[in-house]
């Protein structure tokens, strides 16, 4: 059997933190999850993740310098960022994009808006 796909969840709130888990979970997913930018920062540096779902909007780093530091990557690795966030106006996606964002899921969403891009950017 295939090892279990990794994807990081990061996102100041607890309760999307929670939500996107559970989904994921349920999908078959393996869920590590970081309250904000320097956490998840820690994380990718100690863990291989196969996927990010990164907010943008959060305390100290934000997810943009997530992203830029997640491209400099000295180790090579450099999972897909998918940006989980409100904030969708044409400059915060073009900031996301330069930043290394491959794909922009808008707050609110749907199980099912968030399983077609997780599958997507997993068969990559």
């Amino acid at each position: 059997m295939a090892d279990k796909k990794r994807i990081l969840v990061v996102d100041d709130d607890a309760d999307i933190v929670l939500m996107i888990r559970r989904i994921l979970e349920k999908a078959g997913f393996e869920v590590g999850s970081a309250i904000d930018g320097a956490e998840a920062l820690r994380k990718i540096e100690q863990e291989k993740f196969d996927l990010i779902l990164l907010d943008v909007m959060m305390p100290g780093i934000d997810g943009f310098e997530v992203a830029r530091n997640i491209q400099r990557n000295e180790k090579g690795e450099r999972p897909p960022v998918v940006f989980v966030t409100a904030r969708d106006d044409s400059e915060s996606m073009r900031e996301g994009f330069r930043s290394g964002g491959t794909v922009f899921l808008s707050k609110p969403f749907t199980a099912s808006q968030l399983m077609r891009i997780v599958n997507a950017m997993i068969s990559r």
